[in-house]
């Protein structure tokens, strides 16, 4: 197919931007289940926490690294989407068909893949391309692979860490539920690979990985991020050092889950609370994606 045909697709979940955005944000994510009021007032607090609803930064992070992914790229016909917010999948798919794309390469946000995950992300983009007929697409499943994620990564944990002795480091990713549907996924195991390349070109002698922001209900993937630091305070850590790989940004599980309840336990138990800075809008890291693009689109 001629390049000119492809366009490029850029997926991210979404993020409210005032409080109004919570109810029809949270009732997508529980897949059409309208949240209790007991839920919506949990969440206004961790988004209060964190000054979700004054931080511009954080409201349009997907945007703001959707642009800067497209400035190291060749220019051609692009539309993001989200999965819980505006403009959805399919208008941004309706969006590359009225500019002529014949075939769209699509790409999460998200690193590495999971059916439960990012896998929910293809299907979206899958139905809405049912609509339009001789419309093809290719997904992206993963991309944690490429030199300049490593790289990123690397530099990140090194300038945290810095010179900093009796320093665990904890690298952590989103859990997932213990069912069927993601035995096939080696998400664990590629997040472990990554974990580890960066601990060795990191020089790390004391690292673990652990899963994060699990629900309240159900079986997750563990050891979790409170095992994890339990057990590097039972081995005498004085600094535990987070890594919150598995995330692309600052938001809420970041900001909340890790720099809030986390070092909550870490201060608790009489440690000292780091964690490496996240990619943002950073270049480095952002090649990655674009490598992976080019990548695809020239296969």
């Amino acid at each position: 197919m001629n390049i000119e045909k492809k366009g490029l697709l850029f997926l991210s979940y979404g993020s409210p931007s005032s409080k109004d955005d919570l109810v029809p944000y949270m009732t997508s994510i529980r897949h059409g289940r309208v949240p209790t009021e007991a839920e919506v007032v949990n969440l206004t607090r961790r988004y209060d926490a964190i000054g979700q609803w004054s931080n511009v930064e954080l409201q349009t992070m997907a945007e703001r690294q959707y642009k800067t992914l497209l400035s190291l790229m060749p220019s051609m016909p692009s539309a993001i989407g989200y999965l819980h917010m505006k403009p959805s999948i399919a208008e941004a798919v309706d969006g590359l068909v009225q500019q002529g794309v014949e075939h769209i390469v699509a790409i999460v946000t998200a690193p590495f893949f999971t059916s439960l995950g990012t896998g929910a992300y293809e299907k979206q983009v899958q139905a809405a391309i049912g609509n339009h007929q001789g419309v093809t697409f290719d997904v992206i499943r993963s991309w944690w692979d490429q030199p300049s994620f490593m790289e990123y990564w690397v530099k990140a944990v090194s300038d945290c860490i810095d010179d900093t002795n009796d320093v665990f480091v904890i690298f952590s990713a989103h859990s997932i539920p213990l069912i069927n549907s993601h035995n096939g996924d080696s998400y664990a195991l590629a997040l472990e690979e990554s974990a580890r390349e960066i601990a060795e070109r990191c020089g790390l002698s004391n690292w673990s990985v652990a899963w994060q922001s699990a629900a309240p209900h159900g079986q997750w993937l563990g050891p979790t991020v409170e095992e994890a630091i339990n057990q590097a305070l039972r081995n005498g850590a004085i600094h535990i050092a987070f890594v919150p790989f598995g995330f692309v940004s600052n938001h809420v599980e970041v900001l909340y889950d890790n720099d809030v309840e986390c070092k909550e336990l870490v201060d608790a138990g009489g440690a000292v609370y780091m964690r490496a800075q996240m990619p943002n809008c950073n270049e480095t890291f952002l090649q990655a994606m674009a490598s992976a693009i080019l990548e695809r689109i020239h296969s």
